[in-house]
């Protein structure tokens, strides 16, 4: 797939204070939902990105799709934002 055929990343922080929060165990529920391999685009458009810090501290977890931030970074609220996210942009 090529860059320009991404259609939603994901992008969640693992900088120290979000990863004490619980973020490397949301990017790999992320990565084991949709299958995908971190940094590496899905057949059908999903790029997973670890950021090392968004200086978000304050709203740590961190995680952004499409450049829009999650307000609710809990594992089910992230899903259907993706879900809603990627289904507008096919």
């Amino acid at each position: 797939m090529q860059k320009d055929e991404i259609k939603t990343v994901i992008e969640v922080c693992v900088g120290l204070h979000c990863s004490m929060k619980g973020s490397y165990a949301l990017l790999e529920s992320i990565r084991a939902h949709y299958d995908l391999k971190i940094g590496i685009p899905s057949y059908d458009g999903m790029l997973l990105k670890e950021v090392e810090c968004m200086h978000n501290c304050n709203n740590a977890i961190s995680v952004l799709i499409n450049g829009i931030e999650c307000n609710d970074s809990s594992f089910g609220s992230v899903i259907k934002y993706i879900e809603a996210v990627h289904v507008k942009v096919r």
